[in-house]
């Protein structure tokens, strides 16, 4: 059985990616095959073709991909948490078996969730990496209900999430943005107060968010300049933490701790994921949607400036 796919056998730019016919993968036990019908770009991506960066041993031709929803077509045996037709969403950064860019892909049931009955399969498509990972930050901060926070990057794949994700706890967040069309969205979306983030102001605006006390945590999803001034009114004994990857790295007063991490997948981390949306408000902000053919293009543009996800529509659900 073979599959359409967005494949490139050698590394490169992004014109090395090409839609060819390759084998669909085989289903081992424990995994489920999914139709894809939306898959993520990331902005790892361009690395994962050029080379730079490798989540998994490499063998050519490669599909990337590292998120996807559709529904499953069939299950390996000792599967138990699914059954075929469900609508699910995954993970496949670093999967052996190929990513999301194509009509089909194999992934570890372990690595997968039913979508939410409140997002849709679009929005599925694009959640699974940067929902964890935007999870996992604030996580990493302990944040609590009435906990004031930052978030840098607030219009990001991974920053919007993480912003709406804050308010379903009950924090209050400052957002701090990229152009005028980020600082709107992460306002529609329930920041308490937002700035751009070259905004000379933004240390004092920081300031008066929480004048007395200062924030208890912050998130850094873009790198800035350290953002060494915008953290001086941390609370002492408050959390800073980032993704691996970021870089400068945040540099906050002494006092401060400051935790980087790696997104990390598991079954329990979905669940939590899951039952904070459940809560809502809660949408996945979709900017672009490409089709397949276009994914070279997709590439090129998760480099510039959007808001939220970009996507590809595999198939129509």
């Amino acid at each position: 059985m073979e599959m359409r796919a967005a494949a490139f056998d050698q590394f490169g730019g992004p014109e090395v990616i090409e839609v060819t016919r390759l084998p669909v993968p085989d289903l081992g036990p424990g995994e489920i095959l999914i139709e894809v019908s939306v898959a993520g770009v990331g902005q790892w991506d361009p690395e994962l073709v050029s080379g730079s960066f490798s989540d998994t041993e490499v063998k050519f031709p490669r599909v990337i991909g590292s998120d996807g929803a559709g529904r499953v077509r069939a299950i390996g045996a000792n599967v138990k948490k699914f059954k075929v037709g469900d609508r699910v969403y995954a993970w496949g950064f670093g999967n052996p078996k190929g990513g999301f860019f194509a009509e089909y892909a194999v992934v570890s049931q372990n690595d997968a969730a039913l979508i939410p009955p409140t997002i849709s399969l679009e929005e599925a498509g694009v959640l699974a990496v940067d929902g964890l990972t935007a999870l996992e930050g604030l996580e990493k901060v302990e944040l609590k209900k009435r906990h004031s926070i930052i978030i840098f990057g607030a219009n990001g794949g991974v920053g919007h999430l993480a912003l709406q994700l804050a308010k379903v706890i009950g924090a209050q967040v400052f957002a701090v943005a990229s152009g005028q069309d980020g600082v709107e969205l992460v306002l529609s979306l329930g920041a308490d107060a937002a700035a751009e983030g070259r905004s000379a102001r933004l240390p004092q605006l920081l300031e008066r968010f929480a004048p007395a006390t200062g924030c208890d945590a912050a998130l850094v999803f873009a790198g800035g300049n350290g953002w060494e001034l915008e953290l001086a009114g941390m609370k002492k004994k408050g959390r800073v933490a980032f993704p691996n990857g970021v870089e400068p790295e945040p540099l906050p007063p002494p006092g401060v701790k400051l935790r980087g991490y790696d997104g990390e997948k598991s079954p329990e981390a979905f669940e939590r994921l899951n039952r904070l949306i459940a809560k809502g408000p809660f949408r996945v902000v979709v900017s672009k949607t490409y089709p397949l053919e276009q994914a070279a293009q997709a590439l090129r543009d998760v480099r510039r400036h959007h808001l939220g996800k970009l996507a590809i529509q595999v198939k129509r659900a």
